[in-house]
Parts: C-alpha cells; structure tokens; sequence
C-alpha cells in the first residue's frame, strides 16, 4: 500500500517515578501507539497499585488513525479513561476523560484539534472538590495553529485569556512560543480555592504533599500533547505521576 500519510497517536493511562523515600519507577499503564500507516489499538490495564503511593481501579487507551472519504481527510484520535484514581489520599477522582482528535483535509489545509468530550468527574485535592472548567470550548475555537496566533496577535479579549493560561509568562504581547512550541493549560482553576490550598505558577500547591497541574497542553503547527494531570510530589514520598497523556498528529507524505 502506497504512504500518503504518516499518522502518529499515543495514549498512556498512567507514569511516573519516585526519588524519595526510594529510587522506584512506576512502570506505563495502559500505553497503546498508532503505527505510521494507522489502524487502530487499545491498551487496558485493571486494579493497579504502586505500594501506597498510586492506584487505580481501571485504566484503558484507545488510538485511531483512518482516512475518511465521507470527509476527505485523515484522523486521528487518542483517548484515555483511568476510573477510581488515589495518589497518596489526596488527590482522588472518580474518572479522568482525556479525548484528542485531529483532522488533516486532503487539500493540504494545516491540521485541526479538539478536545470535546475531554474531562474530570469528582476531582478531589486535599478532600476538597475542585470545579476545574476545562477550556476546551476556547482551544476548539482556536484549533489551528493559524487561528490561535492570528486571535492571539489581533483580538485582546482572546489573547487575555491564552495570557491566563499560558505556561511561558512575556512580558510583551508576542506569542509565547519556544522552540516552535506553545505550552498551555486547559484549567481554569477556581479562586479562590479551598482552605488550605494555594497557587502555585499554573498548579495547586497542596502543603506537605506537592503540586497538582491539570490540563498541560503542548502545541506546535502539526501536534497537540496533553497530560491531563501531573503532580510533583515533594515531602516525605518524592518524585511525579502522570495521569491520563496523549499525543495526536500526522503528516502528508511525501
């Protein structure tokens, strides 16, 4: 069959590492890849525990690459549910939804991204619940590359609020890029927040147990990476988790 595309699609339901009180790492749950000629695939991991410090009840990834000619494009879609999380009791949730497609027109139009259907259910920090808005209606809004700088460059309103996202702070109103890449993130964290917890740069600083940050983003002109949550654990148990990553793109070929 002859190349025309080249399609890329990773999901991964859980990571990480542990540096304190032992040097440990948490072996990739549920991590399912899309071949460079597409196909589909799913990876399912059940009941996983990492000692005290990171369980699940259920964990599955599914990645799809096909080409429609009801739409004349190529897709792609990465998703990952991870039901029943706990990090050391204190960051709990009922089930993580992280659903990334991309769509790239036979015509050779740029690709495009969304996030629909991406989300939290009773996400706890600290035995508080947390109302996190995901702004995936705005990167929906915006899912080009092209769309995102031009309302970056041209409309305030916009650009103030990919400024309160953005996880590279200017000073200026230049698009905060580096290296081609543009990291952001999806929550819209609530203020003020609980008792107890405060901001920390884009996360929530939890005392005597670390930071949680929720929706990473990272965007270049073909490819969106997301992590729907990542926490740097800092006390008595040290090291980071990573729960619910994705990454979505592809190219034409040649």
């Amino acid at each position: 069959m002859k190349t025309n595309f080249l399609y890329h699609a990773e999901a991964v339901g859980a990571s990480g590492h542990i540096t304190l009180p032992f040097h440990e790492t948490i072996e990739i749950q549920a991590s399912a890849a899309l071949p460079v000629r597409g196909g589909h695939g799913t990876a399912r991991s059940e009941n996983f525990k990492h000692r005290n410090i990171l369980s699940f009840h259920h964990a599955e990834s599914h990645v799809v690459g096909s080409h429609s000619d009801l739409d004349k494009a190529h897709g792609s879609l990465t998703a990952v549910v991870v039901e029943g999380l706990n990090v050391l009791d204190v960051v709990t949730c009922d089930r993580v939804v992280l659903r990334l497609t991309s769509k790239h027109d036979d015509g050779g139009d740029e690709p495009s991204f969304m996030l629909h259907g991406t989300h939290f259910v009773n996400l706890r920090i600290a035995g508080h619940a947390i109302d996190i808005r995901l702004a995936t209606d705005l990167f929906g809004d915006l899912s080009t590359w092209t769309k995102l700088s031009a309302a970056y460059a041209s409309n305030a309103a916009t650009r103030a609020q990919l400024k309160g996202l953005t996880l590279l702070q200017r000073e200026d109103d230049q698009l905060p890029e580096s290296k081609g890449m543009l990291g952001f993130t999806l929550a819209r964290i609530p203020d003020p927040l609980p008792g107890g917890l405060t901001r920390n740069g884009h996360g929530i600083y939890v005392p005597h147990f670390g930071t949680v940050y929720i929706g990473e983003m990272f965007i270049s002109r073909a490819m969106r990476r997301v992590e729907m949550l990542h926490i740097d654990l800092g006390c008595s148990v040290e090291g980071c988790v990573g729960i619910g990553g994705g990454v979505g793109n592809g190219l034409p070929w040649p």
